[in-house]
């Protein structure tokens, strides 16, 4: 039976992967791609690893120092984001000639295959796969699912370098027996939120009040459960344009005074204004990189794009506001700019029309 078909592809462990290209040598051994802070030799985190490290517990987000006692073998190499990027670039433009795609990550995207039968998606999946193999050298996984959500967790359920279609009778399964944890987008807090529902799969959703379901987790998180569960959710693959820039600094000693922190926020935000290319944010999001690793956000939405002046001050109140209710000491701050907008003639205009009451 023809059907819309939607595939996702995920470009296993890709960075370390593209380092075991490059260098055939590292394969077979635990590696590990690493943002270096500049502190000391020993300072950073772990950005993706291979799987040889991960049996090692060395995973994304744990300190460089970390991974080194956990192992003596394990390969740490710089990140080389232009490299990676460039090779995405090519693989997500050949992903592109086979539908709409929509570019979710670096390491993955989500294409839109139309109607087609299930023996021609797996077909073209399998064609995809021995592709980017064939032209750079890399194993990736992939699933096909009817939506963009269980094409991903078909993908999920084949890692590393495997290939899952889901028909109508193994996604009616997935809407009954699915763990709410492995739902994509439901973090640990909505998990919790859920299971204390006595939502702990998909298929619980039949048995509970919509209304109180939607008072507990939002209206948005609901509708999107809602629809998972009865098989209505066709969110469709969309061309994404970026409409965030942002950029984080290490600072030089772990800290939580706001005096210490506030020139290297403020150069975050120097640095993601000039990423944004003339482009004025309506969103501001201050990220604080813990002393633990862990991740703290504060954002704020405006109605009408913002200056760099009043990022400045927007950003150091939320730097604030996360000091005052988190006790940790802070390692490296970041600063995005969300909801970016191309501003028509001179900004000296458009702030003075801002200013008149008039906000876009």
């Amino acid at each position: 039976m023809r059907r819309k078909r939607i595939l996702f592809v995920d470009l296993d462990y890709f960075y370390a992967q593209v380092e075991e290209v490059i260098n055939p040598s590292l394969r077979g051994k635990p590696v590990a791609v690493c943002v270096f802070s500049g502190r000391n030799e020993d300072s950073g985190a772990v950005a993706t690893s291979n799987y040889e490290a991960r049996k090692l517990g060395i995973k994304a987000g744990i300190p460089i120092a970390m991974a080194k006692r956990l192992s003596n073998d394990v390969i740490l190499l710089p990140m080389r984001k232009d490299l990676y990027k460039g090779i995405s670039d090519k693989i997500m433009g050949y992903l592109s000639t086979l539908g709409t795609t929509e570019v979710a990550s670096i390491d993955e995207a989500y294409v839109d295959l139309g109607e087609i039968t299930l023996e021609e998606a797996f077909k073209l999946a399998k064609e995809v796969k021995e592709r980017i193999f064939k032209d750079h050298g890399l194993k990736v996984s992939i699933g096909v699912a009817s939506n963009k959500v269980f094409a991903k967790v078909a993908c999920e359920m084949g890692k590393p370098n495997g290939l899952v279609v889901l028909d109508d009778e193994k996604e009616e399964k997935l809407r009954s027996e699915i763990e709410v944890s492995e739902i994509p987008g439901i973090g640990p807090v909505l998990r919790e939120k859920l299971n204390e529902l006595g939502v702990n799969k998909l298929g619980d959703m039949k048995n509970l009040d919509e209304y109180k379901l939607r008072k507990v987790i939002g209206e948005a998180k609901a509708q999107y459960l809602i629809s998972l569960a009865n098989g209505t959710y066709d969110e469709p693959v969309k061309v994404r344009q970026r409409k965030h820039q942002g950029r984080y600094v290490t600072l030089k000693r772990n800290t939580r005074d706001p005096n210490e922190i506030k020139p290297y926020l403020f150069r975050a935000v120097d640095e993601a204004f000039a990423k944004a290319s003339g482009a004025l944010p309506m969103e501001i999001h201050v990220v604080a990189i813990m002393e633990d690793i862990d991740i703290v956000s504060r954002s704020r939405t405006f109605k009408h794009p913002i200056s760099k002046d009043e990022a400045y001050n927007t950003c150091y109140k939320l730097l604030l506001e996360i000091l005052r209710e988190d006790k940790r000491q802070v390692r490296r701050i970041g600063a995005t700019l969300g909801k970016l907008k191309k501003v028509d003639g001179s900004l000296d205009k458009f702030f003075d029309f801002k200013l008149d009451g008039n906000s876009v």
